[in-house]
């Protein structure tokens, strides 16, 4: 069971950073969605988060630990890329 969901939870993860990694290097041009891709990890991580949590609670692994650190990483993303979009372009 414990495998399952680090398997889920790295998913979860793996998903919107591709998304991500797209938006920021533009490798396949998708120009009428322009800030959107930013955005899954908010959706994704929470349930990836809540998922490698139950794993860590079941046995506590360094795979573990890493995918919570991970989807916390990407879940603040979006929201410092806006501040950090904010303080510097002034929009």
């Amino acid at each position: 069971m414990q495998k399952k969901f680090v398997i889920i939870s790295y998913l979860l993860f793996l998903v919107p950073l591709i998304f991500i990694v797209n938006f920021l290097f533009d490798i396949i041009t998708l120009k009428n969605i322009q800030g959107l891709p930013i955005f899954p990890s908010l959706l994704f991580c929470p349930i990836g988060l809540f998922f490698a949590s139950k794993a860590h609670k079941i046995r506590k692994d360094v795979l573990t630990l890493c995918s919570i650190i991970a989807n916390t990483v990407l879940f603040v993303f979006p929201l410092a890329y806006m501040v950090v979009g904010t303080v510097i372009f002034g929009v």
